[in-house]
């Protein structure tokens, strides 16, 4: 009896975990491209002056989503932490 109970506990979680999998296939499916142009953007500055410029943007207001600043702080927030040694990735500068 109870080898049966355990069985359709597994296939339960079985199910919710295909299930979640599928939503998250579903969100994460497209895959990111970057323009040749914009690869190195940030390559010659330091963390401080990418902090600096991106506590420029922030203190200049809220941004709304869709718009240059805040695509730009989005940028800049994603090259703050790529310069902080997440990953394990050497610095190529």
């Amino acid at each position: 009896m109870d080898n049966e109970r355990l069985r359709q506990y597994l296939r339960l979680v079985e199910s919710h975990l295909k299930e979640i999998s599928e939503q998250l296939d579903e969100k994460w499916g497209k895959p990111t491209t970057v323009s040749p142009e914009e690869r190195g953007k940030y390559r010659g500055k330091s963390r401080a002056e990418l902090l600096s410029a991106y506590n420029a943007l922030k203190a200049s207001g809220p941004h709304k989503r869709g718009s240059p600043e805040f695509g730009r702080m989005r940028e800049l927030a994603f090259a703050i932490r790529a310069k902080s040694g997440w990953g394990r990735v050497e610095s190529q500068e």
